[in-house]
């Protein structure tokens, strides 16, 4: 027979319920699952942070991750760990690229430079 399972944390508690937090931004200020999220300070110096705060500045530092990516990592929904994210940019912990408009993502060269940056892998 076998003890008790531990609770789980609910997504919502690790974002603290900060839902509303992400409403009020433009388009290019957003967060999206494309958007590039680089670390703005060191794990160290962010003080006192939950543990999956922590874990993410330790993936976004250098040259940053996808939220997409982060997401997957963490085995979290898309919506809490955007919610987790703008609350980290909020508190100044982590800054974003934000994703490409239209415009850009069609542009041709920038395709063509993609091919051949994946082709030379």
């Amino acid at each position: 027979m076998t003890g008790p399972r531990p609770r789980r944390t609910r997504t919502f508690a690790l974002t603290a319920a900060q839902a509303a937090v992400q409403g009020g931004q433009g388009a290019g200020e957003r967060i999206t699952m494309q958007s590039l999220i680089c670390a703005a300070v060191p794990v160290e110096a962010a003080g006192s942070i939950p543990e999956e705060w922590q874990t993410v500045l330790r993936w976004c530092t250098g040259t940053g991750i996808a939220v997409a990516e982060i997401s997957a990592r963490l085995h979290m929904r898309l919506t809490p760990t955007t919610v987790m994210l703008t609350e980290l940019r909020a508190h100044g912990l982590v800054t974003h690229q934000p994703s490409m408009s239209a415009n850009e993502s069609a542009d041709v060269k920038l395709l063509w430079r993609v091919r051949n940056g994946l082709a030379q892998i």
